[in-house]
């Protein structure tokens, strides 16, 4: 709980998506002083505060940039407060965090830390999902498009993009060959159901949930999407060959022995070595959460 008079620094991403409405909600609040800083002063801002063992750090931003910071504090004992301030805030969601931002607030200065879990790539943190194939594909098509217009038109033009040029790569997972156009890796047990489908399963179980449908043609991707989408039919359950585990840890072999791959990690892209070793790494980040809702490790 903060009770020093003075203002509590909020680092945000002022190029995150919403964050003109979050400092509108808390631009006059005398709590707080807003602290607009690149992805390079805010990891210098939490490695300092860290070094001089700062109990909490008050961050806003999409998944991106909360990530950003938990890989900075992953295995301190500094604790992390999220004010949400992306698009879609999906690890705000996650952990039960409100989207306003004046109640998330009030916990981010007076909620108590609680451990969460977060995966790993390789050597990279990932606080919510990554994947490989048609995701990172898609995303990169996305951002190209943003320059032109705004984020959900330039989202449903990306998703038809990637769905007029199809392509699937292969994998090898626990010993398995795969084709699929998309490997999912969530942390925490996802639902597998519409409307709720790919999102975190209230009261699931802990792990990585890895999903990959082996699918090898446009024509089935296709069906899969047109099904879900005017009809409402699940796609799960049309899926006759689906790779669904929940694993601590999972290694993935790519064909051709490629040895650079793009990986989305919480919606960013990233160049990582293959083979890609994913693990679960429980409780590595302390996160200031809701009493209410709120998930435990």
């Amino acid at each position: 709980m903060h009770n020093d008079s003075s203002p509590v620094p909020l680092y945000y991403n002022p190029n995150a998506g919403s964050w003109e409405k979050m400092c509108e909600s808390l631009r006059n609040d005398s709590r707080i002083s807003l602290q607009p800083v690149s992805p390079e002063e805010m990891v210098q801002e939490i490695t300092s505060a860290v070094t001089q063992g700062v109990k909490r750090i008050v961050v806003s931003g999409g998944d991106g940039t909360i990530a950003l910071a938990a890989t900075q504090l992953a295995g301190k004992s500094t604790e992390l407060a999220v004010i949400p301030g992306g698009t879609l805030n999906h690890f705000a969601r996650r952990t039960g965090i409100p989207i306003q931002a004046e109640e998330a607030l009030q916990i981010a200065l007076n909620g108590t830390a609680r451990p969460v879990d977060v995966g790993y790539v390789n050597d990279s943190l990932f606080i919510n999902t990554s994947s490989v194939g048609a995701y990172p594909t898609f995303v990169r098509s996305r951002e190209y498009l943003e320059n032109r217009m705004h984020y959900f038109p330039a989202s449903i033009i990306a998703g038809l993009r990637r769905l007029v040029r199809f392509r699937s790569i292969r994998i090898r997972l626990a010993g398995k060959q795969l084709r699929t156009p998309l490997v999912f890796v969530g942390v925490g047990e996802r639902e597998l159901r519409l409307p709720a489908l790919g999102q975190v399963k209230k009261d699931g179980q802990h792990g990585l949930h890895l999903l990959a449908v082996d699918c090898d043609s446009r024509l089935k991707i296709f069906k899969l999407v047109m099904q879900a989408f005017f009809w409402g039919i699940d796609p799960m359950e049309t899926v006759t060959a689906l790779q669904n585990q929940l694993v601590d840890e999972i290694e993935m072999n790519f064909h051709h022995r490629r040895t650079r791959v793009h990986v989305a990690l919480d919606g960013e892209l990233h160049w990582l070595d293959a083979p890609l070793k994913y693990r679960l790494a429980p409780g590595e980040i302390l996160v200031v959460m809701p009493e209410k809702d709120a998930e435990t490790s």
